[in-house]
Parts: structure tokens; sequence; C-alpha cells
């Protein structure tokens, strides 16, 4: 049941009908407008010679194809409602059998003249009742002071009483809803236009007057008429024939005028951007302006919003009255009429977008199928994913074993580029110390130096000077253990691995991540670590040269690490014959002087004398650590089983 309000607030008091408008005259049957150049005017034709104008011409084409070229839809009223949606389907077939781009074309003039008025042709079917357009002149139309339209006729010059439901009316422009008449852009273009039509015709006046230098004759006192007369039919000649006589002692001189032309020149350009400003907001879509990108862009930005304007004032008022009076006809009043839309959005920068994406990814974000089509549109097929296991570190990947690269020479293409460890033995043999269960193989250990998706040509990014080069990483420095993605490694510092990761990126490769850091993945298996714990590897790091090859996003698949605990032979026997044959091999120095100190002894407290002395001279902490080096390398080789 329809709620109840009391009746002096449902119903209208300040109308303008029946003289309660104090500011309007009631002494006439229709409602006159408020401009005053259309106050008792009959014929408007005032505002038909505006169109004529070049410039209000182009920039009210400017807007009004602005609005019709872009796409239309038709939206259900209710979606929970099948009748709605049936609606919707339907209205879109009438539509686009009524040509509604055309009609829409026309009816847009209601902008310039402040309304438009089309008939509407219903057209009875078998299905349903469909209709037509017809957009007549606006200034075919008059109000009366209720809002009702009325058709000016020689036969009811105070105009006709019209059916409902019969003309689509749109109207622009106004303060306020007492102006039915609207208020349209000819009234403020009649002064733009009127002087710069004016100033042409003053400018013409200048170039017929003063183009041609005026002659000057000079005659000597007391010449005879017929002499007089003679000099003016030789200055008569000047304009046209290629050669003069004048009498003799006479003198002609070419009076040149100050040149005024570029005033002239200036007016009607004044206007011209006058012009622009009121139909379009702004200027710089019409003309050369100097005010470079940016603000050539908030030039547009404000007339993409004129043109949003338009779209929305044209579709609220077939909304609210075509639409709905086509539902009420087909489907019953309790139906939601459908909607009809515009689609006036800012045209995507695709390139602006691709790099917001790419910002987004380095974050760990990305768009699904849905969102990807939405921004980017359909022909697209998504490249094969990477496992959803693998680590999430671009620079942690390895590509595996290089495959024959299939494209052209010059073609782009993905690339991973990497630099594998020389000395990884070391690494292998700090780690193991550490009591690292399992590392990746020593021969896989490197440093990733990019990680491109983005197709890039290899050879614009080789480097003659450092790329080919090893690169030692000297020991000490920063160095940090950290987990980067299910895999622990080791951080270090690196300058030259740093500027050169950015001169690729520069050069238009791409990188996951916000930030380049480089390091080696040591295992994915050091849950159970606490990194705290242990004592960054602080030995110097040996990189080989830079390795171009293909990018693998199925590499993860291809590591098979090395058990400690399983006893690998291979890998324990070398481990463990380096750190014996560093241990002896530092100690050798060391033990020399204990030697030479026996020898040398003749008696057991010379002997002791010698040895407190020798011991003394040696570096006892470094010789404690090689002896537990060399101790720790046979103790693996003993428990390892390898051959010691």
């Amino acid at each position: 049941m329809a709620r109840k309000v009391p009746a002096e607030l449902a119903r209208e008091i300040a109308t303008t009908g029946m003289g309660r408008d104090i500011t309007r005259p009631y002494t006439r049957d229709l409602e006159e407008p408020s401009d005053p150049r259309l106050l008792g005017a009959v014929d408007w034709g005032v505002y038909d010679r505006i169109k004529l104008d070049d410039q209000v011409r182009s920039t009210m084409a400017q807007r009004i194809a602005a609005v019709v070229s872009r796409d239309w839809d038709v939206l259900p009223g209710d979606d929970a409602d099948p009748r709605s949606v049936q609606a919707a389907d339907a209205l879109k077939l009438v539509l686009e059998q009524a040509s509604i781009d055309r009609v829409q074309e026309k009816m847009l003039w209601a902008t310039f003249y402040g309304y438009q008025v089309a008939e509407i042709i219903w057209v009875p079917g078998p299905e349903r009742i469909d209709f037509r357009f017809k957009v007549r002149h606006a200034r075919r139309f008059r109000f009366t002071p209720e809002g009702d339209l009325r058709l000016l006729t020689t036969t009811a010059p105070r105009g006709e009483a019209l059916p409902d439901r019969k003309f689509w009316v749109v109207r622009s422009g106004g303060t306020d809803d007492d102006e039915h008449y609207g208020r349209g852009l000819a009234e403020w273009l009649y002064w733009p236009v009127l002087f710069k039509r004016n100033g042409i015709r003053f400018w013409n006046k200048f170039l017929d007057k003063f183009a041609v230098p005026t002659a000057l004759g000079r005659y000597r006192p007391g010449a005879p008429r017929e002499e007089v007369e003679r000099l003016l039919r030789a200055l008569a000649a000047i304009a046209n024939d290629t050669g003069i006589a004048i009498p003799d002692g006479a003198a002609v001189e070419l009076l040149q005028a100050v040149n005024s032309g570029p005033a002239f020149e200036a007016m009607p350009r004044y206007m011209d951007e006058a012009i622009a400003k009121i139909v379009l907001s702004q200027t710089m879509t019409t003309e050369d302006g100097a005010g470079g990108r940016a603000t050539g862009q908030i030039h547009a930005g404000v007339k993409l919003e004129v043109i949003k304007a338009d779209a929305d004032t044209q579709s609220d008022s077939f909304n609210e009255s075509v639409a709905r009076w086509w539902t009420d006809l087909n489907y019953g009043p309790d139906v939601a009429s459908p909607r009809f839309v515009r689609i006036v959005e800012e045209e995507a920068d695709l390139k602006h977008q691709v790099e917001v994406d790419e910002g987004l990814s380095r974050l760990g974000w990305t768009r699904n199928d849905d969102s990807f089509r939405d921004v980017y549109g359909d022909g697209f097929e998504r490249m094969a994913q990477r496992s959803a296991t693998a680590p999430a570190p671009a620079n942690d990947a390895r590509p595996g074993r290089t495959a024959a690269v299939s494209f052209g020479v010059a073609d782009p293409a993905p690339l991973y580029v990497q630099r594998r460890l020389r000395n990884s033995d070391e690494l292998v043999a700090w780690a193991m110390q550490q009591g690292f269960s399992a590392l990746i193989p020593a021969d896989q250990m490197h440093v990733t130096v990019l990680y491109s998706r983005r197709p890039v040509d290899w050879f614009a990014l080789a480097d003659d000077w450092t790329s080919g080069e090893p690169l030692i990483i000297p020991a000490g420095g920063p160095r940090r253990l950290a987990r980067m993605g299910d895999g622990v490694a080791l951080l270090f510092g690196s300058s030259r691995l740093a500027w050169r990761h950015d001169e690729m990126v520069r050069a238009g490769a791409s990188h996951d991540f916000p930030e380049y850091l480089p390091h080696i993945t040591l295992t994915y298996q050091g849950d159970d670590l606490d990194l705290d714990a242990i004592q960054p590897f602080t030995g110097a790091l040996e990189f080989g040269p830079e390795q171009f090859e293909p990018l693998n996003l199925d590499w993860r698949d291809e590591i098979a690490e090395v058990s400690f605990a399983e006893g690998d032979g291979d890998i324990v026997d070398a481990v463990a014959a380096r750190l014996v044959d560093q241990g002896l091999t530092a100690m050798s120095p060391m033990l020399i002087p204990l030697i030479q100190a026996i020898e040398t002894s003749a008696s057991a407290e010379e002997l002791e004398r010698n040895l407190l002395g020798a011991v003394d001279a040696t570096r006892v902490e470094e010789l404690a650590q090689l002896l537990a080096r060399a101790g720790f390398g046979l103790r693996m080789a003993a428990e390892g089983g390898a051959d010691s």
C-alpha cells in the first residue's frame, strides 16, 4: 500500500503559471524565453545565422560527433526481473532500427538552441509496438507557463495543444526548472560571432584600401588644367598599367599606409578562441596551442567532461520519457523500463597501463583473465606459467640446460642471464660446517643477472667490456643469509652486478621485483635452519662470464639437490679433499719452525725450551683453526665412505 503524505507537501507551490511568477509578464498564453533576443520573436532565425560561422560549425560538429561516435547499450531496469531483461533486449533492436545515432546527432543541437524536439511515430507490429523519430526544428514549438509543449501553426499562432507521449523533448542549460526553454549556447555565441563578422568586414575594407599604396601626384603651381587632368589619368593607370607618362615637371609618389593589418587579423582569432571556449570549454583541441603535452591533456580532459555531460543529458531525457512510454505500451507500468546509455570513457593509455601492471606484478599482484580482457580486450592467450611451487624471486631462477634458440637472429625473445660460481666447493664446505643438510649442486650455483619475461633483442644487451670477463667479489663486505621464496640464499653486495642489471632493464628488459638483490640460492630444503645463528660465508666469490640463455619457466623441476645426510660420496669426497688439502697446505709454514726445534735440540730441557720458543713465534689461533679444518675433512671422509 502506498504511503500517504500531506497534500501541501505533495503539490507544487512555486509554479510559473497563472501569474505566480512575478518576474514574468502575465499577459500571454505562451511563456516567453528568457533570452531577450528571442523575446516576442516568431522566427528564431537569428540563431540559425550563427550556425553559418565556420568556427561554430566546426566546434559543434566536434562536440556532437564525440557523443554519437561512442558505443551505446541498453541495460535492464531490473536485472532480477526477466521481463525487464527481455524489454532491454527488445528496445535495443528497436533503437537499431530507428537509427538512434542519426536521431541523437540532431537532438544534440539542444545544446545550441536550449531545447530540441523529436516527434515519435508509434508503429504497431505483430509482437510489439515499435517507434521511429522525426526531429523537428525547435523554433516551431513553444511552452505554456505550466510547461506543456505547443506547436505554432498558421491556424494556431498561440500554439496548438499536443497529445501526451507524442513528442520527446531534450532541454539543455538553464539554472532552474522554471526555464522550460533551456539556455542554449547560441545565446552566448551571438556576440563573438557578431564581433568576428564585423571584424572581418573591416579587415576587408582595410585590405581594399591599403593593400595597394596610394599614388600622390605633384604638379607645379600655375600648371594648366589639361596638365593636371593628364597627371590624374596617369595616377589612375598606376594600378593596372606597367608604365605611365606624366607632364614635364610633375612628380609621382606612392604613399604606404601604416600597417594595421595584424590588429584586424587578431580580432577574428580572438573571437574564434572565445567560440571554442563557449562550445568546448577549452581551446587546444581546435587551435595549435603552445602549452605543451600536459596542458593539452588537461584541455582534452575538459572536452571529455563536456561530452559525458551531453551524453548523460540525452540518455536521462530518453529514459524518463520514450523508454518509459514504450515499456508501458509493451510490458506494462509494473516493469522497470530499460536504460539507454552512451559509453563515454577516456581511452585507456595501454602503455601506461602496462607499466602499472608490471609494478603490481613486482609487488606480487596479477590480473585475472576477466580483468585482463576488460582492460586490453580480446585476442590474447596467456603464456605458460611457472609452477605454483616455484620460489617467488625472479633472480632466484635458473634456466637449466641450454636449449637451441629457435627465433631469428634479431628477433626479441625472453632472456635469462647468469654467472656461474667457480669456487662453489668453498661455499659447499662452509655450508656443511654450518649444518646445511642439502645444497643445490655445486656446478649449478650461480648469480642471476637478468630474468626478463619481456622479449628483448639479446644482441642489443651485449657488453663487450664486462659481460665476457670473470667477476670476483672480494672477501668481506655486506653478506646476509635470507629466505627468498621457499629457498635460502646468500645475499652479497655488488655494484657492478646491480649496474649491469639496471642497464639491461633500461634497454627494454623486464624484472619481476622492485629491486635487484645479487644472491646465490643455496637450498630449498632449509626450513629447519636458524639463519640468525649461522655466520654468513665471507670468503671471495668467483663468478664466470655472463651466459645468455632462453628463459625456462620450468627450471625448478630440473634442480636435484645434493643431500649430505644421504652420504653422496662424490660431493663428500670433493669437499673433504679440499678441506684436508687447504688445512695441511696452510699449516706447512707453521710446522717448519717446530720441526727445526726438534732437530736442533740435544737434550730434553733444550727441546722444551726450543718448542716453547717456536710455539710463541707461530700463530697459535690460526694453527688451531687449520688443524680443526683438516680434522673435519678427515672425519667427513671416514664417515661419508670416501676413499682416504
